[in-house]
């Protein structure tokens, strides 16, 4: 509970820097956040939205806490180590305002997972004192799926204040399995297995040729899921801005503060002796990210007029991690909308 008052008071110094006054014309370049904010701005009665977004995420080195930790420490307590993970995922989205006050959202996504390990060969019998074999996994497939309505709080010529309802639904597979006929660790599942709420609050705003907002967002699993476990609470804040350059570009950065914590309870197939991402209680921490970002909105008069093109890059600068994991080294993030009124 510390932690999500800590998280709180952040976000709310944070969007002190949000109440600006100018007009929010839609057709401005920076008129949605950075595309790795979802949910952060709603449509006229009417309106109606497609979007992809295609993410890589590249995952490397181990991590316990803030203190890098070297392979050949961590297999003196596993049998094997990752040692690189990454994931890629196709989203798609579309969006629908049946009134000036809602606006209705649904969301789907393609992952595609792989993970290299370090550590004892394959075989039943013998001692492992020959050199460390490498392994590989990869699990496909299709993701939760999520939908949401966005309901306009408050609105002025100045500022939106957007209130997210959300629910995720358990889609994604969690009972993938590698080519030892094995279940796969916890990070190498496509989904979590139950359904979860999703609240959160928005609020954005212009001033001149700049553009601010902040979100804050919460994922809160309802229940155990089959496979007798079940995700942490995940809190998340973030805040940003962007700058105009002209009527089809903009650049912008953003700040993102995320929390998750451990899993809770544990797969009966999965042994936590095989390697820590085995260890249900060896997942979630405190992130702390920046990110650069730019959207390109396809000026009036000319094909494709209208569509919106994006692009955000990711690093950490902070990860205090629960247990040992890999750190995350980069996110990179790019993104098509197209809104329009029939």
């Amino acid at each position: 509970m510390k932690s999500y008052r800590n998280f709180l008071t952040v976000f709310l110094l944070l969007i002190v820097y949000t109440f600006v006054y100018v007009d929010t014309s839609s057709s401005r370049p920076d008129s949605h956040a950075p595309i790795g904010v979802m949910g952060e701005h709603a449509h006229k009665s009417g309106g109606w939205m497609f979007a992809y977004r295609f993410m890589a995420m590249d995952m490397r080195e181990l991590q316990s806490g803030t203190t890098t930790l070297e392979n050949a420490d961590v297999l003196k307590d596993f049998m094997r180590v990752p040692t690189r993970m990454d994931m890629k995922m196709h989203m798609f989205g579309v969006m629908f305002a049946p009134h000036n006050k809602i606006t209705l959202m649904a969301m789907t996504n393609y992952q595609q997972r792989y993970m290299e390990m370090e550590g004892t060969h394959d075989h039943a019998t013998g001692h492992h004192d020959h050199p460390v074999g490498k392994h590989e996994m990869s699990s496909v497939g299709i993701g939760d799926f999520k939908l949401e309505s966005l309901l306009t709080l408050w609105k002025t010529d100045h500022l939106n204040l957007i209130g997210n309802i959300s629910v995720s639904l358990p889609t994604g597979s969690i009972e993938q399995i590698g080519m030892d006929e094995n279940i796969l660790p916890y990070p190498m599942q496509l989904g979590s297995g139950s359904f979860e709420g999703r609240p959160g609050v928005t609020l954005f705003g212009y001033l001149g040729n700049w553009s601010y907002g902040s979100q804050l967002r919460g994922t809160f699993p309802l229940h155990t899921n089959n496979s007798e476990y079940r995700h942490g609470n995940s809190v998340n804040a973030t805040v940003w801005g962007a700058r105009k350059i002209n009527d089809w570009l903009s650049f912008g950065g953003r700040f993102l503060l995320s929390h998750s914590g451990q899993i809770i309870g544990s797969h009966p197939n999965l042994n936590v002796n095989m390697s820590p991402n085995h260890r249900p209680d060896f997942r979630g921490g405190t992130q702390f990210n920046i990110a650069i970002s730019s959207n390109l909105m396809v000026p009036a008069g000319i094909p494709l007029a209208g569509h919106r093109i994006a692009v955000e890059f990711t690093i950490p600068v902070y990860q205090n991690l629960t247990g040992t994991q890999l750190k995350n080294t980069w996110v990179l993030m790019l993104g098509w909308q197209y809104a329009f009124r029939l």
